[in-house]
């Protein structure tokens, strides 16, 4: 079974961070462990936040909204210390044919739909679609 036609998805929240331009984020949330962000979850799923906690480690998925629309005119790109063209699903790269980002952040603090988070790599007002925890055993490769 081939689907071909547009998926459409809801934002569960935004974040708000000091980058006002994606191209001054860092790359990844790793990288900025010492700048703290807030994910806002919208009121209708802010009892979806029940059970975590801080110091946990949470992916945020997001929609890279601010992403240029035009830039995706291959399939391949250069990565960051790369020194050649490779396909665009062996990198990381946020210009890809559907602008999903993850996150890797460290839960701060939760106070009631505003969750502080630690390891900031968005934009600021960057939709976030999902929350998934950070599972132990599961989110590691074997081995």
């Amino acid at each position: 079974m081939t689907h071909h036609a547009p998926i459409e998805v809801t934002p569960i929240g935004v974040v708000e961070t000091a980058f006002a331009d994606p191209s001054q984020a860092p790359a990844q949330a790793a990288e900025n462990y010492a700048e703290r962000g807030t994910l806002v979850v919208f009121d209708r799923f802010a009892d979806g936040l029940d059970g975590l906690t801080a110091g946990r480690h949470i992916w945020l998925v997001s929609w890279l909204h601010a992403q240029d629309g035009d830039a995706m005119d291959s399939l391949h790109c250069v990565p960051r210390g790369g020194q050649r063209p490779t396909g665009v699903f062996s990198t990381r790269s946020p210009v890809r044919p559907n602008r999903i980002g993850m996150s890797l952040v460290r839960i701060v603090s939760i106070d009631g739909n505003r969750v502080e988070f630690e390891g900031v790599d968005l934009a600021n007002g960057t939709p976030v679609l999902d929350i998934k925890p950070w599972v132990r055993g599961i989110d590691t490769a074997p081995g």
